[in-house]
């Protein structure tokens, strides 16, 4: 015959509820160490997210340097330039930045005005500082088409002759020439006719963002983080 197990008892409960109870002092303690644990992984955070928001900046870079080859393709080897006519026309009295909605590269990067399956239909969207294309760097949220193109290596329509369209073909060494890159910004705004730069402005037009550095599309392609202070000018601005 079996033994019949015991019942437990109200003394049996108490002694179990006692086991499994916190003291105030091992509350404190945890919470001690968790304060601990989040003030050291805080700082790693925070280096984890711009280090993803460069990479991020990058492939952005990547993209619209897809969207130059195409347009060089399409039109005889001619880069796009940084303010021109929006897409489809090639005269006219607006100009349009080479980020802008009605742009070509815009409309290369399937996210134009015209593009066949945008998905801005608007220009007030596509200006969102939170909208998720590649004109927009993560990095900065404030303000809206982080880039800025220099006018020597892509033109300057509006200006008439001074930065003319030029041909992929009359670069000099495209692998130290600055096409695109991170545009400034100065208390979260970008300045006034930044978009492109030239010798006068590149110091203050570019910007560096990610880590004191601006991320930048060279004429050959490659992207490369570069200091704003050891910009060879007449290799990477005037292309001499």
């Amino acid at each position: 015959m079996k033994p019949q197990a015991r019942r437990a008892t109200a003394s049996d409960t108490r002694q179990k509820r006692h086991r499994h109870a916190f003291t105030l002092v091992e509350i404190l303690v945890v919470v001690a160490i968790i304060g601990i644990l989040a003030a050291l992984l805080f700082p790693l955070g925070k280096s984890m997210m711009e280090k993803g928001n460069a990479t991020k900046c990058i492939n952005n870079l990547r993209q619209i340097g897809g969207a130059v080859g195409q347009f060089m393709a399409d039109n005889d080897g001619y880069l796009p330039c940084s303010a021109g006519y929006k897409y489809g026309e090639s005269s006219g009295t607006a100009s349009f930045a080479f980020s802008d909605w009605q742009a070509p590269l815009a409309y290369y990067l399937n996210i134009g005005k015209l593009s066949p399956s945008t998905s801005f239909s608007s220009e007030s969207g596509f200006n969102d500082p939170s909208a998720k294309h590649p004109f927009n760097c993560p990095a900065c949220k404030t303000t809206f088409r982080t880039y800025t193109a220099n006018k020597y290596a892509m033109g300057f329509l509006p200006s008439g002759n001074t930065y003319p369209q030029r041909r992929f073909n009359s670069l000099l060494r495209p692998s130290q020439l600055i096409l695109i890159a991170d545009i400034e910004t100065v208390n979260g705004n970008i300045a006034q006719n930044t978009r492109q730069f030239d010798e006068a402005n590149y110091q203050t037009a570019i910007g560096t963002r990610h880590k004191g550095k601006a991320n930048a599309l060279f004429a050959d392609f490659h992207i490369e983080a570069i200091e704003r202070t050891a910009i060879d000018l007449d290799k990477n601005v005037k292309n001499k």
